[in-house]
């Protein structure tokens, strides 16, 4: 049975729009059991602030102020119990983008087929307002799930894997490079990094790494900021003349002592300059570094040397995958 009716009260089995007030607690709670083996502190925090802002929609509702849900998408419900959950939005205000996020289902109701009615209930929410394409991210060792979103026009379009280091260590300031020249960034090269960095990020795989001017900021005002909230940043890049190569950098907040490190190399220099920029950053990092994170494109296979060469492990892989969307066909059903 698949229910149209939006009240949260008249649902007793099938599919319906998420109600905030009502849905967002046993959301949280579903995603805990569907992800138990996945889902890192960031993830757990994530939930216990879903149920934090259930109560706060509650009130809303109750002084009939909410205007609606804060977490769009649908839920599947049995027996009044919410045993599914998929979660839809606009990437962008020119609704070309939509994403797709949680797709949920209670291990005890998994291989009935909810998480393709979700599916096909997102895709068409998306296609209604005239959405030109569609994505999402998914493990990219879960074949059950990309096989799914095959099947429903989905195709690869690139992967992030994620990086951890415990434990970290300074290395040896490393020796000049043999073409180009080594040194720190300064104000100046803002612009410079910003665009090397869009420059590897495909358009298709925008959506999931955005990219903004602000992560590159080397002005005097963002270096006092850092010193205020104890933040320690160190940049390296490597040029020959006016063309930039490449650059790394490396962000620790002085309270929880963990760090992120980020690295861009153009095309013509892969596997040539990545653990030289890898090395230049971890050589500045202070010796109480609790851990530090990184993530690379799947296809950086130089940049993922270097980091494994200095103790950083691969923690998971994400597949980003898109579904271009013809406006008025909708998706079928299972």
């Amino acid at each position: 049975m698949v229910a149209h009716a939006a009240s949260h009260q008249t649902i007793v089995s099938g599919l319906r729009p998420i109600t905030s007030s009502y849905d967002l607690i046993d959301v949280s709670r579903l995603v805990e059991r569907a992800f138990a083996g996945d889902m890192d502190e960031s993830g757990r925090n994530a939930m216990r602030e879903m149920r934090v802002l259930s109560q706060l929609f509650g009130w809303l509702d109750f002084f009939g102020g909410s205007g609606g849900s804060a977490m769009p998408g649908f839920v599947w419900v049995e027996n009044g119990v919410i045993v599914g959950n998929v979660t839809v939005r606009q990437l962008n205000l020119a609704g070309r983008g939509w994403m797709i996020g949680n797709v949920a289902v209670d291990p005890a109701w998994q291989r009935r087929g909810i998480a393709r009615q979700l599916m096909t209930a997102a895709i068409n929410k998306a296609r209604d307002y005239n959405a030109h394409w569609i994505a999402l991210q998914v493990r990219s060792d879960n074949a059950a799930a990309r096989a799914l979103y095959r099947s429903l026009g989905f195709e690869d379009t690139g992967e992030t894997v994620y990086f951890e280091q415990t434990a970290p260590t300074p290395v040896d300031r490393p020796l000049p490079p043999v073409e180009g020249r080594l040194r720190a960034a300064r104000p100046a090269d803002t612009d410079r990094l910003y665009t090397l960095a869009q420059s590897l990020v495909p358009e298709t795989a925008r959506w999931a790494e955005p990219l903004y001017r602000g992560q590159f900021d080397l002005s005097f005002e963002k270096r006092l900021s850092d010193r205020l909230t104890r933040t320690r940043v160190a940049w390296r890049l490597i040029e020959t003349g006016d063309q930039l190569w490449g650059a790394a950098s490396i962000e620790v907040n002085g309270w929880t002592r963990r760090g992120r490190l980020g690295l861009w190399v153009v095309p013509s220099r892969a596997g040539r300059i990545e653990q030289l920029l890898v090395d230049s950053v971890l050589a500045e990092i202070d010796p109480r570094t609790r851990s530090i994170s990184a993530r690379l494109p799947g296809d950086h296979v130089a940049g993922r040397t270097a980091l494994i060469t200095r103790g950083f492990r691969p923690v998971r892989a994400l597949t980003h995958m898109r579904l271009r969307l013809s406006t008025g066909q909708e998706v079928g059903g299972p």
